[in-house]
C-alpha cells in the first residue's frame, strides 16, 4: 500500500578514494612491525585477509552523510579488520604496536614538520559549532552527538555518542576502540595541539570529554 511517504535509502561505505588511502597510508609501516611481532606470519596472505575482510565491512556499514567525521569509520573499519583477518593472535596489543608504528612512520614525521596549526582559527572553529548543533538531530545510525565549546587557545568537545563504539558493536570489536582513541593524543599533538581527556566512551564512561590546548609555538 502506497502511503505516499518516500523512505530514504540507506547508503553504505564504499571501497574507494578513502578506503584505498587509509591502506596507502597504513598497511605499509604496519605489516612492518607485524613481521618483527610474529616472524613466522605470511604477510602476503593476511595482507590479502585483511583487504578481503575491510571491503566486506565497509559494504555492511551504513554511511554518515558525508560528515567530516565519517573519515573516522573508514580508519576504524580497517583497524577492525585487522584483526578479523586474524582473529587469534592480534589483539588489541598487538594493534597498538601497529598503529605506533604508522605513526612513527618517516611519512608521517615529515608531513607533520613545521605544520602550521589551524584548529583554533574562526573558520575550523565555527565549522565544528555548526556540526555540534546539527549532530544533535542527526538521523544517520552511526553518527557522532557532541557539544562544542570554541576558545582562542583551546576548545572543549563533549562526545555522547560515538561512530566507532557503534561501529565496534556491530562488529563484535569494542575492545579494539582504545586502540583509536589512543590515536587521538598523537592527531591533536600533530595538528599542534595538546590533548587532556579523563572520560572515554570506549572504556565505559558517559562521555568522552575532550579539551585541547594550543602548542606554544605553533
Amino acid at each position: 500500500m502506497d502511503t505516499g511517504i518516500k523512505r530514504q535509502a540507506i547508503r553504505m561505505l564504499k571501497y574507494g578514494m578513502y578506503a584505498k588511502a587509509v591502506e596507502l597510508l597504513c598497511f605499509k609501516q604496519a605489516l612492518a612491525r607485524l613481521a618483527q611481532i610474529y616472524p613466522d606470519m605470511d604477510m602476503k596472505r593476511y595482507k590479502r585477509s585483511v583487504k578481503r575482510e575491510y571491503k566486506e565491512m565497509l559494504l555492511r556499514t551504513p554511511d554518515i552523510g558525508g560528515s567530516s567525521l565519517e573519515m573516522n569509520l573508514y580508519i576504524a573499519a580497517f583497524v577492525f579488520s585487522l584483526h578479523k583477518a586474524e582473529p587469534d593472535r592480534i589483539t588489541p596489543e598487538v594493534v597498538d604496536e601497529m598503529v605506533t608504528a604508522v605513526f612513527d612512520s618517516p611519512f608521517m614525521v615529515k608531513a607533520h614538520e613545521n605544520k602550521k596549526c589551524t584548529l583554533f582559527t574562526d573558520k575550523v572553529q565555527d565549522k565544528k559549532v555548526q556540526e555540534s548543533i546539527a549532530s544533535q538531530t542527526s538521523k544517520y545510525e552511526l553518527d557522532w552527538k557532541f557539544r562544542y565549546e570554541k576558545g582562542v587557545d583551546e576548545f572543549y568537545n563533549t562526545y555522547t555518542e560515538c561512530g566507532i563504539c557503534k561501529l565496534g558493536k556491530r562488529e563484535n570489536c569494542f575492545e579494539f576502540v582504545p586502540c583509536l582513541c589512543n590515536m587521538d593524543e598523537r592527531n591533536y599533538r600533530n595538528e599542534g595541539g595538546q590533548l587532556h581527556r579523563t572520560k572515554t566512551l570506549g572504556q565505559g564512561d558517559e562521555c568522552c570529554n575532550f579539551h585541547v590546548t594550543r602548542i606554544q609555538g605553533r
